[in-house]
């Protein structure tokens, strides 16, 4: 069976619980050709790519498919076309960064998912939108590191949500967008 990645942010800040890792948590879709490997990745900028490398290292192949999930100040769900190459911010370690993640590196890079095609056939399109920005926080960062390290070779999608979103509700729409993105990859 295929791994498929699924990732959510732990607490930070004044978001003492973080949807993102509430949704992964209560996140299913049953497939046989796959198996869902969640984690949740703490909102730290070292800790976060180490926890997210080792997790690819102790895979048996290649991931069918990656979906980051983290929360936006927003009411509606992003699906990021983009990580840029610029972090800033403060993480729960206390560390400020400011600057390139990765010298040398494109200032971007494209997810390899054909992000309009699965924006047309999502059964339920009510508050999705796609998106070209994907912040400069710890989202864009992990975003950005996994498609980097992806080098193509399998599709990663950065999916925000909205921080205020009720968890059933914000579960379904996750499972729709999924649901289309495995539809377009098969």
């Amino acid at each position: 069976m295929k791994p498929l990645i699924l990732t959510g942010f732990g607490p930070y800040g004044h978001f003492s619980t973080n949807l993102s890792s509430e949704i992964v948590k209560r996140f299913s879709i049953n497939h046989n050709n796959y198996t869902i490997l969640k984690k949740i990745i703490p909102v730290s900028w070292k800790r976060s790519i180490r926890i997210y490398e080792e997790l690819l290292l102790r895979l048996p192949s290649k991931p069918f498919l990656v979906i980051l999930l983290g929360i936006h100040v927003n009411d509606r769900f992003h699906l990021e076309r983009l990580g840029w190459n610029f972090k800033f911010g403060k993480d729960i370690d206390n560390k400020i960064k400011f600057g390139p993640i990765r010298f040398y590196s494109h200032p971007w890079i494209k997810t390899s998912l054909n992000l309009n095609e699965i924006y047309s056939v999502i059964e339920d399109k009510t508050n999705i939108s796609l998106s070209n920005f994907s912040g400069y926080y710890l989202c864009n960062y992990l975003y950005y590191q996994a498609l980097y390290l992806s080098k193509k070779q399998y599709p990663v999608i950065f999916i925000h949500i909205p921080d205020k979103g009720d968890i059933f509700e914000c579960v379904k729409k996750i499972k729709i967008i999924s649901k289309a993105i495995i539809k377009n990859i098969n």
